[in-house]
């Protein structure tokens, strides 16, 4: 409470101050506590004005207090005033009667008429509402009335001689007792109005019995005058009730009121945090979170459904070149045109980063989805500007379709992601729409993701081992471990895809973990045979040197097997040399821990001689693709050479993969490669079977010597 007013420390009484009314109970909370930031002359002002809040507090609490006792005394004075008619209508009648005089009669019609004005008078306040207006008046309306009234019934004992007689005494007494017992206990709310009434009529009758009665007469005086303190504490006593009562009642009003605000303001926060949740702060499009509902719910609903699935080419590049902030900027203007391409009722979603997704829902989708799609690469082709200068964008955008009946998200989303990267792997800057032949693989891909788990639990995976030779010699080097699952419905899986799915499942590691163990033990096989000395090359993928570390999992498996890390090479392919500063970290750590690196493919990929001179590499394997054939292609030989004539003198090995010829083989080595490896040389093995043709090579050659 008291936190909330200095949350904003302004002076109270600024023009920008919004008045707060504090409840009584605050008052204490403020002892002690200092306005941090405030001089001492505004501390002092703040305290006093905090001080007059409370009192406002207090006054609106007593105006509230007086407008319930003032509409409870209204609604119960009616009753009084028929009791006080009818009271003194029987009195009346028995003082007449006991000596018949008529001077008892007037007081009758006085009373009578002072009832009536008084019963008009209370009407009067009633219908006019004064009792919300002005409850003082009214209560002090109705004192005034109640004692003008408790004056004319005081007459009666001090001017009637039917005092004189014993009887007299007895029933009169009762009977002004009793009236002012009735009025103080039909005011209870307001003390003082039946104290008005009963002060005058109690004394009277009081001092009446003392002044013409005997010693019996003492006794009933001093047992009424007991009954009378009795009466009025009472009377107080049932104001103080009524009083607290009705505080209560107002604490709960504030309560209930303050609750309601609160909620009230509870209630719009979460609005408010509920649209932050669920829009992109920077291009107020749909977020990730929005995505996943609105999306469940078109793909539940039975209609047709489109996802358009986009992200901006080489996006990076721009982050690195011009600057985030540049980049944020062309994200919000990539944001603007699809925002403009999108229908109504389309739902355009930053998903993160450069990613964007569109759902569309309708019979139509299917020829709706294209036509935004085209109408957003379109575009794109117009430069956007970007502080004032003109930027080149261009966007992958995949496409998936389901034109009806229920599907799961997750699958909806996987095909536009496969039709994403088609469009990126067909060269960027196109469209592509989810087809059957991607269907084909999309269902390869579901399958191996679902079966994948099972089948490394149950070491239903190995590696077979492929030689590396010296082109010169022949002789055997080393060996690469090649990732093999024979799926029992899918067939041989290719590497990339179980390391692929490994990923998406996050079980890269796990698995890496198992290439390592195997690759280690099968060359502590090879050691325990004396077979010379040989490395062994693990595949590893550039992603997984930003999820985990692949040196500190290669390492612990080589330590548990006792190799030397330096028979062990790591070959990744040309991405992570794309970007080395993402990967520099486990680059480095590769390095220290003494194990090998070589760049796999090289030539197909997007690498540079900057690179090649960044990274501490060992080896460079040339890619199949540039071996077939070599002999009789001009263009690949002077590729090759032109690989050689830069990496030689960094000092990197040259392996080239896939010979299968001895004409390759001999145009390699005349190219400066001094190491091969292919079909030539010998085939993928297992580890027995290569050991076992690793021994008998070995036999070979030294039956050659000897011969020699």
């Amino acid at each position: 409470m008291v936190q909330d007013i200095f949350a904003n420390r302004k002076p109270i009484g600024s023009d920008s101050e919004i008045a707060v009314i504090l409840p009584l109970r605050a008052k204490p909370m403020l002892n002690g506590l200092w306005l941090i930031g405030c001089s001492e002359q505004q501390r002092h002002f703040q305290y006093r004005s905090i001080d007059f809040m409370i009192r406002a507090d207090s006054s609106f609490r007593a105006i509230a207090l007086a407008k319930a006792q003032a509409r409870t005394a209204l609604r119960n004075i009616r009753l009084t005033l028929i009791s006080n008619i009818v009271i003194a209508l029987s009195l009346a009648v028995l003082l007449y009667r006991e000596n018949g005089e008529t001077p008892i009669l007037w007081w009758l019609g006085a009373a009578s008429a002072l009832a009536l004005v008084r019963a008009w008078w209370v009407a009067r306040l009633a219908r006019t509402g004064a009792a919300e207006t002005a409850p003082y008046q009214v209560l002090h309306h109705l004192t005034a009335l109640a004692f003008a009234s408790g004056l004319l019934w005081c007459v009666v004992p001090a001017a009637v001689g039917v005092f004189a007689a014993q009887q007299g005494i007895d029933y009169i007494t009762f009977i002004m007792i009793g009236t002012s017992t009735g009025a103080i206990i039909q005011s209870a709310s307001y003390a003082r109005i039946s104290l008005a009434f009963a002060m005058p009529v109690m004394a009277a009758t009081l001092a009446r019995i003392m002044l013409t009665g005997d010693g019996s007469d003492y006794i009933i005086a001093l047992d009424g005058l007991f009954l009378t303190f009795m009466l009025f504490r009472a009377a107080v006593g049932g104001e103080r009730e009524f009083i607290a009562s009705q505080t209560t009642a107002l604490e709960a009003t504030d309560l209930a009121a303050s609750l309601a605000s609160a909620n009230s303001e509870v209630l719009s926060t979460n609005r408010a945090l509920e649209q932050i949740a669920r829009a992109d702060p920077l291009t107020g499009l749909a977020n990730r979170s929005h995505f996943r509902e609105a999306a469940a719910a078109a793909c539940r609903s039975g209609q047709g459904v489109a996802f358009v699935l986009f992200d901006l080419d080489n996006f990076k590049t721009i982050n690195d070149t011009r600057g985030h902030e540049a980049g944020d900027r062309v994200i919000a203007a990539v944001a603007e045109l699809l925002r403009s391409a999108c229908g109504p009722h389309d739902l355009p979603v930053r998903l993160g980063g450069d990613e964007f997704i569109v759902v569309l829902q309708g019979d139509d989708v299917a020829g709706r989805a294209p036509a935004l799609a085209r109408r957003l690469s379109g575009a794109l082709t117009r430069p956007v500007q970007v502080a004032g200068q003109p930027l080149a964008i261009t966007c992958s955008i995949g496409i998936a379709v389901h034109p009806g009946g229920p599907i799961d998200v997750e699958d909806m989303f996987a095909r536009a992601d496969a039709a994403l990267y088609r469009a990126k792997d067909d060269g960027r800057a196109c469209i592509r729409l989810f087809d059957a032949r991607m269907q084909e693989e999309f269902l390869l891909q579901r399958c191996i993701d679902s079966d994948l788990p099972g089948a490394l639990g149950r070491g239903e995976l190995h590696l077979e081992f492929q030689p590396q030779v010296v082109l010169a010699t022949g002789q055997v080097v080393g060996f690469e471990a090649l990732l093999r699952w024979h799926h029992p419905i899918a067939g041989l899986i290719p590497p990339p895809d179980i390391v692929h799915a490994a990923i998406r499942l996050q079980l890269s590691a796990r698995l890496l973990s198992f290439i390592g163990d195997a690759a280690c033990a099968f060359l502590r096989a090879l050691d325990a045979s004396g077979a010379p000395p040989v490395n062994v090359a693990v595949n590893v993928s550039p992603r997984e040197l930003t999820l985990h570390s692949p040196a500190r999992i290669l390492m612990d498996q080589a330590q548990r097997h006792g190799i030397d890390p330096h028979r062990i090479e790591i070959e990744v392919t040309e991405e992570a040399l794309f970007d080395p500063k993402q990967c520099a970290r486990e680059l480095q750590r590769i390095e220290h821990c003494g194990f090998g690196l070589a760049i796999d493919d090289f030539g197909v990929g997007h690498s540079s001689i900057s690179n090649l001179m960044t990274v501490a590499l060992d080896t460079i394997k040339i890619d199949r693709a540039f071996v077939h054939g070599v002999s009789a292609n001009r263009q690949n030989q002077q590729l090759i050479a032109a690989i050689t004539a830069v990496a030689q003198p960094l000092g990197h090995r040259i392996v080239a993969e896939g010979v299968e010829s001895q004409g390759e083989a001999e145009t390699l080595r005349m190219l400066g490669c001094s190491y091969g490896q292919g079909w030539l040389y010998g085939r993928p093995m297992r580890a027995a079977d290569a050991a076992a043709w690793l021994a008998g090579r070995d036999d070979e050659r030294r039956s050659e010597r000897q011969l020699a």
